[in-house]
């Protein structure tokens, strides 16, 4: 797997983990029947997603190869938990601020459980993916492993 298609893999997985996440919440909310559903997801995904991205980048959460070692898929959740943790409240607010006005007062009503979901479907789909990654590599023939990092 070259460089960028990692990259790419962890890029794409994290905006479907994100979307899936706004999907989810708009369906238990009740708010998929709306005229604007899908203006309003596409809104929540940019908000919510965009932060975590540009955090995640900046602390090195998308690496150039796949973890083989498990420490390199530690300091990989290492990294995407801090990017999370700092990109999640600024995305929340940025949601509230976009979806109700400038009134981002309606935020607290919902954080908590809110942080708690996105952080199940972002960093569960990157500890899926690392553990994956490095148990595929593992399981190369001893050739092909200086091929693939």
């Amino acid at each position: 797997m070259s460089k960028l298609t990692y990259r790419y893999i962890l890029l794409i997985g994290d905006v479907l983990a994100v979307a899936a996440f706004v999907i989810v919440g708009q369906y238990f909310h009740n708010m998929t029947a709306m005229a604007n559903a899908a203006l309003r997801a596409v809104e929540q995904i940019a908000a919510i997603g965009l932060p975590f991205i540009l955090l995640a980048w900046l602390l090195s959460a998308y690496p150039a190869h796949r973890p083989a070692t498990w420490a390199e898929v530690g300091r990989l959740l290492l990294r995407s938990m801090l990017a999370f943790i700092y990109a999640a409240p600024a995305g929340l607010f940025i949601r509230a601020w976009l979806l109700l006005l400038g009134q981002p007062t309606a935020l607290l009503a919902f954080a908590g459980m809110a942080l708690l979901f996105s952080a199940l479907f972002v960093l569960g789909w990157r500890a899926i993916f690392a553990v994956a990654s490095v148990a595929l590599y593992k399981r190369q023939p001893q050739r092909w492993k200086g091929q693939m990092a």
